[in-house]
């Protein structure tokens, strides 16, 4: 039988990091707690644990403490995860995969970055080409950002897979 108390912890720790780790700008305990349904002061014991876990950080608005994911946490998670989930060869596939559409953009664009793709978002586009460019850039940016996880997640792909083997060994 389980102990409803340590359940209902469980489930307000699960919603309090849901909301906190997903939030875009930094919130405050009570924006956090709000949208999580806990009490403030719930919220800010379990923000406090996040923070010291390094999964969130924190910066001052006013006099708020607002908290937010931590990046350098989420960077590594991020490489790590795509270590877990694929094979070192389909990071490679998918890195080619990425260029080959970036590439498709310059061309089809005549521009070299999304920035550049960006500008050309003008009054002599229709609406639907403006919303297409735009949408292309942020694709753009968010695959320039992906090329840099795959690419650090396939050079550290062998360090990572024998430090689990080796722990997996000294475990048994």
């Amino acid at each position: 039988m389980s102990d409803s108390g340590s359940d209902d912890h469980a489930a307000k720790l699960n919603r309090i990091r849901e909301v906190s780790m997903t939030v875009r700008e930094p919130r405050n305990a009570g924006e956090i707690a709000d949208a999580a349904g806990v009490a403030r002061n719930t919220a800010e014991k379990y923000l406090t644990q996040l923070v010291e876990a390094d999964k969130l950080t924190t910066t001052q608005r006013g006099r708020e403490t607002c908290y937010y994911p931590d990046p350098v946490t989420q960077y590594f998670d991020q490489i790590r995860d795509l270590v877990e989930d694929h094979q070192k060869d389909e990071l490679t596939v998918e890195l080619g995969a990425i260029r080959d559409d970036i590439d498709d953009w310059k061309e089809a664009y005549g521009v070299s970055s999304a920035d550049e793709l960006r500008a050309t978002v003008g009054d002599d586009l229709s609406a639907d080409e403006r919303q297409q460019r735009r949408q292309d850039a942020e694709d753009w940016e968010y695959f320039e950002h992906q090329t840099t996880l795959i690419k650090q997640a396939i050079q550290l792909y062998d360090t990572i897979e024998s430090t689990r083997e080796s722990w997996r060994a000294s475990a048994h």
